[in-house]
Parts: structure tokens; sequence; C-alpha cells
């Protein structure tokens, strides 16, 4: 695939998909208020679907699917959203908001062991001194807000479930991009998401149907939902997806922490939360350590045709 986005662009892409992702506790928390997680994500995820789809009749987003070898990007999927935003709905449940933002962080030192393994992806030594300097600004930041708070032992085992699959959903991507687009990418797994979460809310509400269907006749959950759908979900894994094509996984998953600075200013800007100097030292300290991320990485290499196969062993 020929590819004319710089590295910088790909970067740029990248940071406005975590940078939406930062306001998305926001719109889930509204919508949550309405309706089960599984409900929310059923909506969310049919909603951008449906877009996707009127994109695709317009002839400019072709999708392109028949004799062609899916199960790298069906594996996309199936790590996210499929996996992922029920292991972390479930997580926040089994424990607490900052231990669930702790395992989270530690996506991107994951997503790069990840990609080092599977997909060659060298990383310097000063990238993985970054990279856990972020991690380390996001524990001090969620332990100055509310402290470490109380968990359980399996509330840390699907939380690593959102861990693994959060770094698999990067590499997948990643190996499959230069089979598929950005667009096609984006297609199948948000029509999986919508297919795989109204199969489990259906599964949850399967003695009364209409806790599915009534939330959407409440405008702040409908709100929410056109949010986190056309916004959260078909704009910024369009734009993440696309970034995957140029960027190596270890500085587009750097990125993550990002939507952490961000959920924190949105909380102090909108909800009047707090914010000392300690958590102004820690929110620099994520982005010192993205910023590191991203000038000490390796070389990259030139795509071949070799690297567009996703997985494969060297």
């Amino acid at each position: 695939m020929h590819r004319t986005l710089s590295a910088a662009g790909a970067f740029w892409l990248a940071a406005f998909t975590y940078f939406i992702w930062g306001f998305t506790f926001l719109a889930s928390r509204i919508a949550q208020d309405y309706g089960t997680p599984f409900v929310l994500l059923f909506w969310r995820f049919a909603l951008a679907f449906a877009l996707l789809n009127l994109l695709r009749l317009t002839g400019r987003f072709p999708v392109r699917l028949c004799g062609r070898r899916l199960w790298p990007v069906l594996l996309a999927g199936l790590f996210e959203p499929v996996l992922y935003f029920p292991c972390e709905q479930y997580g926040l449940k089994l424990t607490s908001t900052s231990f669930s933002g702790v395992m989270v962080a530690l996506i991107p030192l994951c997503s790069l062991v990840y990609g080092a393994v599977f997909l060659h992806e060298k990383a310097t030594r000063r990238q993985v001194v970054f990279s856990v300097l972020s991690v380390a600004g996001v524990i001090v930041l969620a332990v100055y807000a509310t402290g470490i708070g109380a968990g359980s032992f399996p509330g840390f085992l699907v939380l690593l479930g959102t861990v693994f699959a959060g770094a698999g959903y990067m590499v997948a991507c990643r190996a499959c991009s230069g089979s598929f687009t950005a667009f096609e990418r984006t297609y199948i797994t948000c029509g999986m998401g919508a297919a795989a979460f109204g199969v489990l809310s259906v599964l949850e509400h399967r003695h009364d149907l209409r806790a599915v269907v009534l939330p959407m006749t409440h405008a702040p959950f409908a709100l929410a939902i056109v949010f986190l759908s056309v916004v959260a979900s078909v704009l910024s894994y369009l734009a993440l997806n696309r970034a995957l094509e140029v960027l190596p996984v270890a500085r587009t998953a750097a990125l993550i922490n990002f939507s952490t600075v961000v959920s924190v200013l949105a909380g102090v800007l909108l909800l009047r939360e707090p914010f000392g100097w300690v958590s102004a030292v820690a929110s620099a300290v994520i982005l010192v350590g993205i910023w590191g991320v991203q000038r000490f990485a390796a070389p990259t290499v030139p795509d071949t045709a070799e690297s567009a196969e996703p997985l494969s062993p060297s």
C-alpha cells in the first residue's frame, strides 16, 4: 500500500484519537445513568457501524472482503472492542477507578513488548525508560487523586485482560495495515462490536428487552451515544488505524497516557475537580514520557511487501 502520510501527520492523528478518548469517561458516565455498559456499548458501535455503512454507500470508501484473508483484522476486532471494553467495564466494577487507570496505563509497556516480539520493531533503551516514566506519572496521578483504592484478585485478572487486549489490538492492526485500509479495519471492528454487544445486551435483558431500547428515548443518553459513536469511534478509530500504518506500535501506544492527562483536565474544567501541584507535576511527567518515546525511537525501516504479512514469524 502506498503511504503518503508523514510520521508527523501520523503522530497528530494518534494524538487526536487519545485527546478525544480523554473525554469518553464523561460521556460514558452520563450514558450509564440510563443503561447498562453492554447497552451503552451496543448503541455506540451500532450507530458507528450504521454511519460507516452510509459512508460506504457514497462509493468513496470501498470495503473489499471477498477472497481475502480476514483473520488478522478479525483478530484485531476480537481484541478491541469485543474483549477490551467488557474487561474494562467489569474490571472497573471489581476494583477502583484509580486502580483501573493504573492498569490501563500499562498498555504502552505491553504494546512495546508485543511490537518487539511479533512485529520485530526495535525499541531503544531510552524509549523503555521514558515509557516507564509515563506510567509512573499515571500512578502518581491516580494515587494522589483518590488513593489506589480497594480491589480484588478477579478484578486484577480482568483488568489484565484489558491490558493484553489493548496491546493486542495495536499489534494486530499494525500487522494488517498493509493488507486492509484504515476504513476497512474500522468497518470490520466496529461491525464486530455492534454484533457482539448486541447479543450480550439482549442476553443481559432477555426478560425485558425494553431495557435495551428505552435508553435511546432519553436525550442525555442519545447525545452521549452520538459523541461516543461519531467522534470517539468512527473518527477516532479511523485516525488511529491510519496512524498505525506509519508509526511503530511503541510510538502510537505511548500516547495512550495522554488521554489520562486530558481526562484529569476535563474533570478540573468541567466537573470542578481538585487539581494541586502534585497533579500538575505528574501530568508533566506523563507528557515528558510521551515525548521521550517519540524522540528516542529507533530509526524506521521502509515498509516492504513482507511487512504486510500479519504476525508471521521471521
